[in-house]
This record gives C-alpha cells, structure tokens and sequence, in this order.
C-alpha cells in the first residue's frame, strides 16, 4: 500500500503541528490517516448515516453504543479540525459542523436517558391533559448559536408541560413526573459528560436555568414564563436572544420561546442595558479572568470574542423589538441585521465579522491543541511559535501583530458603544460588598453609620439583599438595592436594633417573594421599607405577623390605607363582608400600629382606634338584639393598647341570662383563635360580679342586687367599693338601646346619687395599696409602671376617686378615659390645674411606655425589664440619648407622680 502524496503528507503535518492531541491518534491509528483524506470533503452523508455505519449491526447495548459513539466524536472532531486547519472548510462551516455533532450526540443520549428513566419510574404523566407529560431540550450560548467551538460546554435549558404521577409498568408506587424528568436529565447530563479512556462526548452547563445551579434542573414551561416576566435580567435575556429548541419536544421548546418573545426581544428595553452590559463585562475581566490574564484570553480580554458578542447582543435587545430580521440566535447573523437596517454601519459591521472569524479561528488552535476549554494564549514561546505557525503566521511576532490589530479594531468599536457608560463607583462598592464579601471604604462608612460599628452587620446587610439560603447577586439586584440605600440612611439612625431589624424586614422578604420583587416593591412604595424596618425594630409580634401572612402587607401598606380614619359604619361594612374575621382584625391592628409608627396617627388616635375595632368586631358578633355588652378598664375608656384585654361586662333580659353566657363564651372563642399567632382580642370577663366563680351573663336587676346586698351574702354585706369603682369607665358597646339606656341610668345612680363616703375613699385606698404590695414584685419598684408608686394605676385610682366625689354635684366630671377624666377635673375646679398638667404629662410618659413595650409584644407589659441593655431599645424608641437618660426622667415623674397623688388624697 503506498503513503499519502507530498499534498496529503503536508496536511498531516499541518493537523499534526496544530494538535499535538490529533497527531497521537494518528500515530496510534495510521488508517485515520488515509480516512481523512478520503472523508475532507465532509457533509457528503448526513451524521446519522455516519454513525449508523461506524456503530456497526453488533452495538446492541445503550453502554456499547455510547462507548463507540464517544470514539466516534473525536473521530469527527478530528475530521473537522483537519478539514479547519488545512482550510479546506472556513470558521463559519467548523462552527456549524461541531455544533451538529453536538446536536446529534445530545439527541441520541436523550433517547437513552429516557429509556432508562422510563424503565425505572413509569412513563411522565400529564394528569390534566390525560397524555404523556412533554419535555424539551433549549441549546443556549454558543451551541444555540450554533456556533460551537473544539471544546466548548454545551449550555442547556430543561423544560417540560404536564403535571402529575408517571405510569410505571411493575405497579411500583408512582413517583411524580417532574422528579422523573429531572432524573432523566441527570441521566442525559451524565451521559454526555462521562470521560472513559475513548474520550467524552460534551461537558454540559445547566447553570444558565433560574436560579442557577440553586434552582431547580428541569422547570414547567409555565413557571418559565412566569420568573422570567417578573424576575428576569440582563443577563438572562443576552443568554436567551441564541436560545433554540435542540433536543426533545421541539414544538415545546418553539411554543415557549414564542411565548417569551416580549423579553427576548422587548419593544421598551431597559434603559440601564447598555450599562449593565459593560459593568457585566468589568465584573467578568476583574473577577473571572484577572488582570494577569486578560490581555492573553483571545475570548473575555479587551478586543475579544465577547466583546463582539456583546456588541451584537445589545443592539439586538435594543431594537430587535421593532425590527424582525435581527431576530437571530447567531452572532455574524446579527451584525448583518444591524448593517441592514442602519444600525451599524456596514464597514464597522465587516470589520466585526472579520474579526470575529479570525478570533474563532484563534481559539479553535488554541483548544484544538489538546482538547482543552482554554481562551488563552500560550506563554510558552515554543508553543506560540507552533500556534502562529499553525494559522499560518511566519513567526509569533507577525501572528501578535496581527492579533493585536484585530483587537483593537474590536476595542475601539466597544468603546464607542459603551464610552459614555462611566464606571458607576458606588455601584461597584456595592457589587463588591454583596457579589465578593468584600468591604470598600465607601460601604464601611455606610455601615457605620446605620450600624454603629454593631457585630454581625455585614452580614446582616447581606442576607437583607440576598437572602439567607443561598447568595446569587445579579446587577439588577445591586441597581433595585441601590434605589433602597436613600431610604436606610434614613430610617436606620431611628432603630434601636438595626440589625435584628433588617434581620426581620428580610424574615418578611422571604415569603414575600424573590429579594428583587421585594426591592422593586419597596422602590414602587417608599413607605413600606421605612415602615418594616420600623415595624420590625419596635413590634417583634406584628413582624412575626407579617412573615406568616404575607397577603395583610399588599392590603394594608399603601399610604392612603394608612392614613384612613375609619368611622364606624365603615368598619361595620367591612367587617361583614370579612371572609376571615380574624385575619380582617390583625390586619386592621396592623394598619393602626405602622399609622402610629410613620406618624399618621399620634398614640391617643391609635388608641382609640383600637377600641373602635373592638367595638365593631363586638358589634357584629353580638348584633342589637342580643345582651348587653359593657366595655370595663382601660377599653371603656377608649384607650386600648396593643395586646390589651377587653374588659367586659353582660347584661341579659331577665330570664335570658343562660342563652345569653352561651353566646358570650361563643364570642370570646371567636375573638381569641389565632393558634400561635394569637388571638384578635383576648376577652377578660373576671371584672363581673364574684369574679371567675359568678354567672358569665347577668340580669341588670341581678346586677343592681348584687351592689346593693353582694349577692347571696347577709343583706348587710355590700358589694366591695372597688366593683363601684371601677364602673367609673364603664361604656356600652353593644346591644339594645332601652337595655342600655336602662344600666346607664342605674350607673349613674349607683356612682353618683351622693359623694364619695370617706370609708368607702379609705376602703379604695387600702385596695390601692394591696395592689402596690402584692402585684408585681420588681427592684426597684419604678420598674411596676403599672402597680407601682407613682405607677399608672397612681392616677387611675385618683382620677375614680376624685370623679366620684364630685360627680354628684357635677355631670361634667363623669366621663370615660383618664385623660379625658383629668381635663375635666381641672375644668370643674376638683384639681388643680397646674396638678392636673403634671399628673397628665407623668401619666402621658408611663401610657407611651408601656403602649412601646405592648407595641413590641402584644402582651400586658406592667414591669419594665430588669437590666439597663434590656431597657436600652425602649430608651430609643421614646427618643431618650441612651437608657440612663430615660431611667433618670421615668424615676423622677414616678416619684412625683406619688407625691402629688399623696397631696391631693390629703386635701
């Protein structure tokens, strides 16, 4: 048998000179030798017939056959790197013949894999179709241009339609069809990717999906749609705009491109686009790359293949919403299209296209040479010697040059597009803080100024913004923070817990949604960072409310929902038209506490507001025919608090009393479910006659026996004067009018037919004092803001007592509510006016304490808490500099709180 000819000879010894990878299989297999030169021609036979006849009639097995195909693909890799190197094919016919391979080497370990899928779970089901569920293959990146390069990855997208439980043939307990799917494509990704000692056949990236190598491998078409039409970025529309069905239900994989055609192709693009681009390729040269190696990677360096691509890509979202024929997934394709319709002009479009060619045509030597995913040059001077030989440059030098002018045609075009995109340096700061845990000194000073140098804010500031399971900063997700940073350096001087706070607002993030939906909704409505933020820092309880019910934030944090001062028929009407009495009632809470918070209500509005829900969920429970319901305390005065009990009282018709205690147990178990989140409202109904031990519901004539003779007792045993007492501030909320108009009437008479006897002011006195003895125990005794010296109940006991010594002689003084009680007493002349300033500035001081710590909470907080860091929060929130200052003023108006009391019980 004779040798190949001089001519045959010398193309070896090019392929040879350009791979030294290609020339040991040569050596090893010289028959390749005499197979080239008969096969150069290429393209004569589609691949199928190739690989039917190299496969051979004896591949019966799936693992036989992938053995031989993986030998197979090299076999033509070696093909068209000597057809490329002899150049008896150009660089847009090497990147087509490659891409092909691909395309068929993925088709057939689709089959495979979906046999092997099939057999161990059941076929994939389309329960609501009632067919087989649909699954499609998306060829991304250079593959989907079909512009594959010697060892490129090939960059895949998995998408199917159809939930629901496959159909396996052994009666094995159904698995659901996207767990099948999902293992089919791990099979198909395994399988194309195995190394055995014939080679591989492609390296598969999946990390271009939704969310990365986090997200889910295969995702409906459905959810597709739906993350990229709400969270979708710049850079996902660059990696879709060359997306092609390749695999699989190719009709699938069309009809959902077809479906995201508007974000491919968008009529309105972003405006920050083309500064998004070039930050993209800033971030790719510093942190992928490195300054070392740039200026040797022929594909991410100045002047390089990506920057062509970035060219041609954002022209193309720019405009390829308006014009159809830029509508491609291929790269000389596009600068074409731009040619064609102006965009470009045409010597700067032949210019690209040059260099593009020329730079493939660079990187398929450098790859070529040992099958190796590299962009860079070769340091080594004999290795350059042989890749500038190999493309047909007489020396390195000439080759260099050569490159260099290339590059710089390619550079000074990128630069044109992308000149007046300025380096954004706080935007850079921010990308380095959240994308690389790094700290520029423009964020430090941020962070020193909303933490105070606080341990763990770094970190806190990061899962604020990324979250807390996973960190993927995208550019979209710096820019939509960036609009946020304003917005913190306000609000963050005002918490006392800032990181604990943010820790909370990214609780709520969580199950609002994806960080950049949650940034974008706080861009859209600058009340709602400013009131979570709050929120979180001063109601630990609302917060928790929040993040288990998400749906109240979208109801309730508008600025004009906020701000809305309900009547009561407004309540009413909405109340009855609740489907969820309960969510209806916390969500209102809510709306009161962040109005509080923003200062769109003062704490007494809040307040009130507060008792006017109460009596409309009340109102609707009860109705008007039912008993008589009689608010006690604090919400008969119309100054309820956050966690506050309702204080009740029932009065039945005669004979009624049963049915009616039925109902009032109804009503509380209404008003208190909740499970773990808590109750609405916790009903308290101990205040009735004989406490916990007497009847739920009482007739107004059992009630007017009970104060006479106490009921049951010896007629001489009155009710105690306390139970007088406290009906200073009774005030009806519901039931029938001649009902109420019946017990006002008897209060009055009980209250104030004659002053107050001097026994029954000592017997109140003495009770006060139990209280301040026995309830409580805290050291010091400031601590009791309720029961203690000078404490709220101080003036409480004062005001009853004052308002029933003169309300006999004065209506003007019987009036429900401290506040309200203490401004009238001074209008009557009963106290003094300079007293009645004080004791209602002191009183004032102790109501926003405790309304702060209730806020907090949601529970009665009569005792401040033991430590001075414990109180520290509660300092800030009442705008003291630091604890000692609030503590100092607290003692001092509890002090004179009890010495003013003790003044005005003498005189």
């Amino acid at each position: 048998m004779t040798g190949p000819g001089p001519a045959a000879r010398a193309r070896l010894e090019r392929l040879a000179l350009a791979s030294p990878l290609y020339a040991g299989l040569l050596r090893r297999d010289p028959d390749l030798a005499g197979w080239l030169e008969q096969e150069a021609p290429a393209g004569s036979r589609p691949l199928a017939e190739e690989w039917a006849a190299f496969a051979g009639p004896d591949a019966r097995g799936d693992d036989l056959r992938l053995e031989r195909m993986r030998a197979w693909r090299r076999r033509i890799s070696l093909r068209i790197a000597y057809r490329s190197v002899n150049e008896l094919s150009d660089e847009a016919a090497t990147v087509a013949e490659l891409s092909r391979l691909a395309e068929f080497c993925l088709r057939e370990c689709l089959r495979i894999a979906a046999a092997r899928a099939e057999a161990r779970w059941g076929r994939p089901w389309d329960d609501a179709g009632g067919r087989p569920s649909r699954f499609a293959v998306l060829a991304l990146g250079k593959l989907g241009g079909g512009e594959l390069n010697f060892s490129s990855d090939i960059d895949l997208l998995f998408c199917y339609e159809g939930d629901g439980l496959c159909r396996p043939e052994d009666g094995a307990p159904p698995a659901a069809s996207v767990e099948a799917l999902t293992r089919m494509a791990e099979i198909l990704i395994r399988l194309l990717g195995t190394a055995t000692p014939s080679g591989f056949l492609f390296r598969v990236d999946a990390r271009l999906r939704p969310q990365g190598a986090w997200g889910p491998l295969v995702n409906s078409a459905a959810s597709l749609e739906n993350y990229y039409a709400t969270q979708g970025q710049t850079w996902e529309r660059l990696a879709l705009v060359k997306a092609r069905p390749a695999a699989g239900d190719e009709a699938l994989g069309a009809e959902l491109l077809d479906n995201l055609h508007s974000f491919r192709y968008p009529r309105r693009p972003p405006p920050s686009l083309l500064a998004e681009v070039a930050a993209m390729k800033r971030r790719t040269e510093r942190e992928v790359v490195g300054s070392a190696a740039l200026a040797r990677n022929v594909k991410l360096g100045p002047g390089g293949i990506r920057e062509i691509e970035f060219i041609a890509q954002s022209l193309q979202l720019l405009h390829a919403g308006a014009y159809p024929f830029l509508q491609t997934h291929a790269t000389t394709a596009a600068l074409e299209g731009l040619a064609r319709y102006g965009l470009l002009a045409p010597a700067d479009a032949r210019g690209l296209i040059g260099a593009y060619w020329f730079l493939r045509r660079v990187e398929h030597r450098i790859q070529m040479r040992e099958e190796r995913q590299t962009h860079e040059l070769p340091e080594d001077p004999a290795e350059a010697g042989a890749l500038a030989a190999s493309l047909g440059f007489p020396a390195a030098a000439d080759f260099l040059a050569a490159l260099a002018e290339c590059r710089g045609g390619v550079q000074k075009l990128y630069a044109a597009l992308f000149a007046d995109r300025e380096v954004d340096a706080d935007f850079e700061a921010w990308w380095d803080f959240l994308a690389a845990d790094k700290m520029p000194p423009a964020v430090a000073a941020r962070l020193g100024r909303w933490f105070g140098g606080a341990a763990g804010a770094a970190e806190s500031l990061r899962v604020f913004v990324c979250g807390n399971h996973r960190r993927q900063v995208t550019p979209e997700l710096v820019v939509g923070f960036r609009h946020l940073a304003d917005g913190l350096d306000a609000v963050m001087p005002e918490l006392a817990r800032p990181s604990e706070a943010l820790a909370g607002v990214a609780r709520c993030a969580e199950r609002y949604g994806s960080r950049q939906q949650f940034l974008n909704a706080c861009a859209a409505n600058p009340h709602l960072l400013r009131a979570l933020a709050l929120l979180a820092d001063r109601s630990r309880h609302a917060l928790e409310l929040l993040a288990a019910r998400p749906e109240i934030l979208e109801e309730i944090f508008r600025p004009e929902i906020l701000r809305r001062r309900k009547t009561p028929a407004q309540l009413a009407a909405e109340l009855g038209a609740a489907g969820d009495l309960w969510l209806y009632l916390r969500a209102e809470q809510v709306r009161t506490l962040v109005g509080e918070l923003l200062g769109f209500r003062t704490q007494r509005e809040a307040e009130a507001e507060l008792a006017r829900l109460a009596d409309a969920a009340l109102r609707r429970l009860a109705g008007e025919s039912g008993p008589l319901l009689v608010a006690l305390g604090k919400y008969g005065g119309g100054e309820l608090n956050f966690g506050s009990d309702l204080d009740l009282l029932v009065i039945a018709r005669p004979g009624a009393e049963a049915e009616a205690a039925a109902e009032a147990a109804a009503w509380r178990g209404r008003l208190q479910q909740g499970g773990p989140l808590g109750p609405a409202f916790a009903v308290d109904y101990r205040l009735r006659p004989h406490g916990e031990a007497g009847p739920l519901a009482l007739s107004l004539a059992d009630l007017e026996a009970y104060h006479r003779t106490r009921g049951g007792a010896a007629p001489a045993a009155t009710a105690q004067v306390w139970e007088k007492q406290f009906l200073a501030s009774a005030r009806v909320v519901a039931g029938p009018a001649d009902l109420a108009g019946a017990f006002e009437a008897w209060r009055i008479r009980l209250l104030y037919s004659a002053p107050l006897a001097a026994a029954e002011e000592a017997a109140i006195w003495a009770m006060r004092a139990r209280v301040e003895r026995d309830r409580d125990p805290a050291v010091p005794r400031e601590r009791a803001i309720k029961t203690g010296p000078g404490g709220l109940m101080e003036v409480e006991f004062l005001v009853q007592v004052l308002q029933l010594r003169r309300g006999s002689a004065d209506a003007g003084v019987r009036v429900a509510g401290t506040r309200a009680a203490l401004r009238a007493l001074a209008g009557s002349g009963a106290l003094p006016a300079e007293a009645a300033r004080e004791l209602g500035e002191n009183y004032g001081f102790l109501r926003r304490v405790e309304f702060a710590l209730q806020r907090d909470t949601f529970r009665p907080s009569p005792v401040l808490p033991a430590s001075a860091a414990e109180r520290a929060p509660l300092a800030r929130w009442l705008g003291f500099a630091d604890e000692a200052a609030f503590w100092r003023e607290h003692a001092a108006r509890m002090r004179r709180t009890r010495a003013l009391a003790e003044a005005l019980r003498a005189g």
